[in-house]
């Protein structure tokens, strides 16, 4: 029986009662156990700690969370800029710089896909609205269970070999957006107002996958949800079983 793959999930701080606390929203680990993988949380950390986490990790998934803070990336905060926590981008660079040495798996999810970005080389939008002409509502007020609007998959791309169609409904939680994509992405996955929605990696030995919605939060209720988790977990125990 071959052994589970471990799935390194990034976490923030928060402080809670006056004391500082490492967290990750629930929804992603219980995707991960569902899928076959064993989850582990990644607290903020420095360059020495990713290094490390990169070498017992199988794949990487970078979670959603706060907004990435303009520093990353060279630019200087909008108006409509949210809360930011540098130390998690410094944390999750190091660490998607350390996983790409090492072809290992990744899934971006939310601010995931920005802080993926960012670590490759592009850039972001800090507020649809403020740049986007007609945008759709991008963070709804229903459950985060429901889809909220729809995603055009490109034909022929990773993506739509795992949805197996061009057309899905999707949840959306985000006032922020890819901006100048980085090299070594391409875009899959748009929302109808030209939202980018999902990238993928363009180096065919490492599998990355980034998508802008909350997938994790669908999957206790939709199969192609969960499915997204099963196909991750998979290549992070297919790349575990591969030599170095």
């Amino acid at each position: 029986m071959s052994k589970k793959p471990i799935i390194g999930i990034t976490g923030s701080a928060k402080e809670v009662h006056g004391i500082d606390h490492s967290f990750v929203h629930s929804k992603y680990p219980e995707a991960v156990l569902r899928a076959g993988g064993v989850p582990v949380i990644l607290p903020l950390g420095n360059e020495e700690a990713a290094k490390a986490w990169a070498e017992v990790i199988d794949g990487l998934l970078l979670s959603g969370g706060e907004d990435v803070d303009p520093q990353s990336y060279g630019g200087n905060p909008d108006p409509e800029l949210g809360k930011v926590v540098l130390e998690r981008d410094e944390t999750e660079i190091a660490l998607v710089a350390e996983v790409k040495n090492r072809k290992l798996p990744v899934f971006a999810i939310c601010r995931g896909i920005a802080s993926l970005n960012v670590a490759l080389g592009g850039d972001l939008i800090q507020d649809i609205e403020r740049e986007f002409e007609d945008p759709l509502k991008h963070h709804q007020e229903g459950p985060r269970t429901n889809a909220s609007h729809d995603l055009h998959v490109e034909e022929g791309s990773r993506l739509h070999e795992i949805f197996g169609e061009t057309l899905v409904p999707i949840n959306s939680m985000h006032h922020q957006v890819l901006g100048k994509v980085a090299e070594g992405l391409k875009v899959t996955g748009k929302a109808p107002d030209g939202v980018i929605e999902a990238v993928e990696g363009t180096d065919p030995d490492w599998s990355v996958l980034g998508v802008q919605w909350h997938p994790e939060e669908m999957a206790v209720k939709y199969d192609n949800m969960q499915k997204l988790f099963d196909v991750f977990v998979e290549e992070c125990e297919k790349a575990a079983s591969e030599p170095v």
